[in-house]
């Protein structure tokens, strides 16, 4: 899969029960009862609007004189209908009474409706057809979805291990990776045994490969970490144990000639180093090693193909949508949420499911191969993301009771494509294809998968059709639930 971008860039992206809401198409539905039950009380004030002018053109007066002197004849006739002998010269005031009385009965209890003046408009007439108990019931549903959704809660979900680049081991003993960090931490063999008790903030501790499947941790002066041969994964944690505001600077050494680096080396959590030795794979450069092989590596190292070093960042999965580096801009709430719920899930789906990375010691990559990850430096300087990210917390998409693979894409020619269609995959029944009008480009850019959500299509429904996130989700996504999970 290829990374996409919200804005104009066009590449592509491969991408307990506590169900508050039932999506089978319902949640589609809902949310469209939600939006135009409203709409049927515009109507529903036109109409009595029209009441109250037919009935002061029916039944009003002139004016306060005419309406005065036909209450006098009303108040005096009712004298004589108590009263007749004492009262017998208001006996002819009888169509007068009338009058009145039926001003009283048919104009008086729609007086106050004066004030809907402003709902004479005929384009209100179509809604009229929204105030039936099905929109009404919709409404009331959705209505309690959407209180559970916004019960916004501080739990950071599951930790998701990401691999964020990797070095052969050759270019590794010649560009150390070097770790610096925001606050003192502590450096491990991601087991029992510490290596370094307490690194200085202003410190740093230099990763390097020794052989033979070791890796080396030391600094330049021994004082502070003497040359320390690990084991094939070093650990990086907050000495006062709080990962959540640690903040590390990994340093990614240039991987190859040209190599400008990324510019994204920060990472709240955890770090951890870890060479991807497997005995079950072949050395000789003739297996399928793609799965250890960086996305952004130029060329195949034949010698080494399968024996990567890889820099992994571990941390709550909030944490890491914080970073979430799929959107470029923001100024479109329903939008980023909708994608937001969409990379939650896809990451959920990931660490739940997945064993492709597994003996990488990861559970999904910070490239374009899964979804775009960039860290604490992105974080700080699109700050949509991680309010998003709050306001979706622990929302994810389930198919029944299963996890929605929430795959994106950025366009399609007219229409998403269904899992099977793209990839032959028929255990994905959520990812079916429909119409895509407003994702429509007329070279989708190749390689664009096109199955599940598409984002350009998303933008258009948020932006210029004002549906709610919730409503793109179930539409993109067929028979989903979407639920908050924690």
């Amino acid at each position: 899969m290829s990374k996409i971008k919200i804005v104009l860039v066009v590449i592509i992206l491969s991408f307990l029960l506590t169900p508050t809401f039932k999506a089978d198409a319902a949640l589609s539905d809902d949310a469209n009862y939600y939006e135009k039950y409203p709409l049927y009380s515009k109507y529903e004030k036109k109409k009595d609007y029209s009441k109250y002018k037919k009935a002061k053109a029916k039944y009003g007066f002139k004016n306060t004189e005419e309406r005065l002197r036909y209450k006098k004849a009303y108040d005096n006739y009712r004298l004589y209908k108590k009263n007749p002998a004492a009262n017998q010269k208001y006996a002819g005031l009888l169509k007068e009474y009338k009058k009145y009385k039926t001003y009283k009965e048919k104009y008086v209890p729609v007086k106050k409706y004066s004030k809907y003046k402003k709902y004479d408009k005929k384009e209100y007439d179509n809604y009229k057809n929204y105030g039936s108990s099905a929109y009404k019931d919709g409404y009331n549903r959705y209505k309690v979805f959407m209180a559970d959704i916004d019960n916004v809660t501080t739990n950071r979900g599951p930790e998701i291990k990401v691999g964020l680049w990797s070095s052969n081991t050759i270019d590794l003993a010649a560009n150390p990776f070097k770790i610096t960090a925001n606050k003192a931490f502590r450096v491990t063999n991601c087991a029992a045994t510490v290596v370094a008790p307490s690194i200085a903030i202003g410190q740093n501790v230099r990763v390097s490969y020794a052989g033979d499947g070791v890796l080396n941790a030391y600094n330049s002066d021994p004082l502070i970490l003497a040359n320390a041969n690990v084991g094939d994964k070093i650990c990086f944690d907050a000495v006062d144990g709080n990962n959540s505001d640690m903040i590390f600077d990994v340093n990614r050494p240039l991987l190859y000639d040209g190599d400008s680096g990324s510019g994204y080396d920060q990472y709240r959590g955890k770090i951890k180093i870890q060479h991807s030795l497997d005995p079950n794979l072949p050395n000789d450069g003739n297996a399928n090693c793609s799965l250890y092989q960086d996305a952004t590596f130029p060329a195949w190292d034949p010698e080494n193909a399968c024996r990567r070093v890889w820099v992994i960042n571990e941390l709550p999965l909030e944490l890491y949508l914080w970073g979430y580096g799929e959107m470029s801009t923001g100024g479109i709430e329903h939008l980023a949420k909708t994608m937001m719920v969409a990379a939650r899930s896809y990451a959920r789906w990931w660490v739940e499911y997945a064993t492709k990375w597994d003996m990488a010691g990861f559970d999904l990559i910070a490239s374009p191969v899964n979804q775009i990850y960039n860290g604490y430096d992105y974080e700080l300087t699109h700050s949509f993301i991680p309010d998003a990210a709050q306001k979706t917390n622990g929302i994810i998409m389930k198919y029944g009771s299963d996890i929605v693979l929430g795959a994106y894409c950025s366009n399609t020619d007219g229409r998403t494509k269904s899992a099977e269609e793209a990839w032959g995959l028929s255990n994905h029944p959520y990812l079916q294809s429909v119409a895509d009008p407003y994702g429509a480009i007329s070279n989708p850019s190749a390689g664009n998968h096109m199955v599940g959500l598409s984002a350009n299509g998303a933008r258009v429904l948020a932006s210029d059709h004002s549906w709610q996130w919730t409503r793109i989700l179930s539409y993109y996504y067929s028979g989903i639930n979407i639920v908050k999970e924690y």
